[in-house]
């Protein structure tokens, strides 16, 4: 894989419009319907069917520190996605339950903190809490996105890598 390939994996350039085209730096062949006898399917059924029941049931246990890496889209993700529940506690609550991070006040509080200065949060004061809400939800979806794509890569990265193992 060339350098130029590297750095456009790294910055969200893409190669191509389509996913597979996209991927192809990662798994080292340049013409995505060249598949060896050895090669692996894109994402594999059963893959996908384990980790998604996996996200439904709350069971992913997830490296404190990979969610402290993307915490900041996370909480933008759990904000969005929920109805109440939008509070320091119950986003740290959130986190328990969904990747079994343990993550304190001081990491997420300054976080929620950056954001509302960043304008993405908007803070509503309640009687003894705050309640966050997504003040802008084009910022927030393209953060979102992006951490989204720059772990898919490293995943897809891994998960072709299978074959050399």
């Amino acid at each position: 894989m060339s350098g130029d390939n590297l750095r456009r994996v790294t910055t969200g350039k893409t190669m191509g419009d389509r996913a597979d085209e996209r991927l192809t730096p990662l798994v080292g062949s340049t013409d995505p319907t060249a598949h060896g006898s050895a090669s692996r399917d894109a994402i594999p059924e059963s893959l996908l069917a384990s980790v998604i029941d996996d996200i439904a049931d709350g069971d992913v246990a997830v490296d404190d520190g990979l969610v402290t890496q993307s915490l900041d889209e996370i909480l933008l993700a759990m904000i969005a996605l929920s109805d109440d529940e939008t509070h320091g506690t119950g986003l740290m609550e959130a986190l328990s339950r969904q990747f079994d991070a343990q993550l304190s006040p001081g990491t997420v509080y300054p976080r929620l903190h950056d954001l509302e200065a960043d304008d993405t949060l908007t803070v509503h004061e309640l009687v003894q809490t705050k309640q966050y809400s997504i003040d802008d939800a084009e910022t927030a979806a393209s953060q979102i996105e992006e951490a989204a794509y720059r772990h898919f890569v490293i995943g897809m990265f891994l998960h072709a890598s299978l074959d050399a193992v």
